[in-house]
């Protein structure tokens, strides 16, 4: 089977399932994952939506919805939306950049990474915000030949490249072949905001046509009656904040037909968990029923409300904000983090949103994480917070972690009306708003009694 073509949903046999059974040793020996709510049997067709906030999340997600019982895989493999760029052949030797990667960069070429993608029912979808210009430079030669770079590119972009030796004169297949030369003005995203716009309206078509021929193999895979795993917001989120989602989802959940269950997934991860692997909470949410939305707008809101109230939030979301609000130099008591805890936990629990029952537990081992990362001093014998300034939000480092969690939470607090405003959160630049008939509850039961249910 080659990439982009559905295959039967049948338990994998042979060495697809020794591979899976090890996978899942693997994944589980690097994770704490706490998983719950994923049903016995789900429903056919299904489409499980989840958040997405790091790469990691595909391997949880695999364990958590495969369910390793023993020899035995119990659970149902999904249909994967992945990027386009894990099917090339360089992949890892491009993304494992670090110098404490050096080992596995070398061996990289030897791991048949599409082939793994493929026991793993992995299918590409492009996305053009990821696509750099080198990506986009060798798409446009593929569709329409060689031509000089100074017919295609936007004229800043084409004097920035001047600049750095590239003239306009000099083609395409030029400027390729001298990638590593020219990498910080051909990588990063929104290649496409480079080109000129007569190239861009050219190449919009075949970009829309391809994007259409990727969603078709996972119609596909709901039509026959299999299940298909996507990540409405379309890419990790770059901020902690629920982004809008994209027209992905819908547009599978419409061709799917009425009869199409969706099965809200949330991630939320506890990175300030004193143990060596790294804890993670997985819950499935109750199914929502497709019929029930007839537009676009009320489906993406009420998937990203079930997803948002299947994420649990961890001692490592509060004591983010927590610790962030606080003035530098304040004393951080324990004392003082129970006070805050319990007001800003009671209402969200009310809302239905998901709260760790430890959430309150091992005070001292989070500290000492949150030291690690430079907002937190140890003076005197008491924690304070320390002169940092509040960092961008990010996954890395561990300080524009602690931003980024705040933000998560932001994002949940948001569905329970005035408390983000009340404790000083930031304001998230999408909120999904409230459906007049909830999917979970089809006797005019409250948003926030759905979610308790989820």
């Amino acid at each position: 089977m080659t990439p982009g073509t559905a295959s039967p949903s049948a338990p994998p046999r042979g060495a697809a399932r020794w591979f899976l059974l090890g996978f899942d040793r693997i994944v589980r020996g690097l994770f704490r994952i706490e998983e719950s709510g994923l049903p016995e049997r789900q429903p056919r067709p299904c489409l499980i939506a989840v958040n997405h906030r790091r790469d990691a999340d595909i391997p949880v997600l695999g364990v958590f919805l495969g369910r390793v019982r023993g020899r035995r895989i119990t659970g149902v493999l999904p249909h994967f939306v992945a990027r386009e760029d894990l099917f090339d052949r360089d992949f890892l030797w491009h993304y494992w950049r670090s110098p404490w990667l050096i080992g596995p960069r070398l061996i990289s070429p030897l791991i048949p990474l599409p082939r793994i993608l493929e026991v793993f029912k992995a299918h590409p979808i492009h996305r053009i915000r990821e696509q750099s210009l080198a990506v986009v430079l060798r798409d446009l030669r593929r569709a329409f030949g060689d031509r000089p770079l100074g017919e295609v590119l936007h004229p800043r972009w084409a004097a920035r490249l001047a600049a750095a030796g590239a003239s306009p004169e000099r083609s395409i297949d030029w400027l390729l072949g001298r990638q590593q030369r020219f990498s910080s003005l051909l990588d990063g995203e929104w290649g496409h905001s480079r080109l000129n716009l007569p190239t861009f309206r050219a190449f919009k078509p075949l970009e829309r046509a391809r994007i259409r021929s990727h969603l078709e193999v996972f119609a596909q895979a709901l039509a026959t009656g299999e299940a298909v795993m996507i990540a409405p917001e379309g890419a990790n989120s770059p901020s902690g904040f629920f982004q809008r989602p994209r027209a992905g989802a819908w547009q599978l959940a419409q061709a799917a037909g009425p009869e199409l269950a969706v099965l809200p997934v949330g991630l939320g991860y506890d990175p300030s968990h004193p143990s060596r692997r790294t804890r993670v909470f997985v819950h499935a949410g109750a199914i929502l029923h497709r019929a029930d939305y007839p537009a676009r707008r009320p489906f993406d809101d009420a998937v990203a409300r079930a997803i948002l109230c299947a994420t649990t939030l961890t001692a490592s979301h509060f004591l983010a904000h927590w610790i962030l609000s606080a003035d530098p130099g304040k004393q951080l008591t324990h004392a003082g983090y129970l006070e805050f805890l319990e007001a800003l936990s009671e209402p969200l629990r009310a809302a239905g949103l998901r709260v760790a029952p430890d959430a309150a537990e091992a005070f001292e081992a989070r500290l000492r994480w949150f030291a690690r990362t430079g907002l937190v001093a140890r003076e005197s014998g008491a924690w304070r917070r320390s002169q940092m300034p509040e960092p961008q939000p990010a996954w890395t480092p561990r300080a524009a972690l602690a931003a980024y969690l705040r933000n998560e939470l932001a994002s949940a607090a948001a569905l329970a009306p005035g408390l983000a405003q009340a404790f000083a959160l930031p304001s998230p630049p999408y909120v999904p708003a409230t459906t007049t008939q909830p999917a979970s509850d089809r006797d005019g039961n409250s948003d926030s009694e759905a979610c308790r249910r989820r």
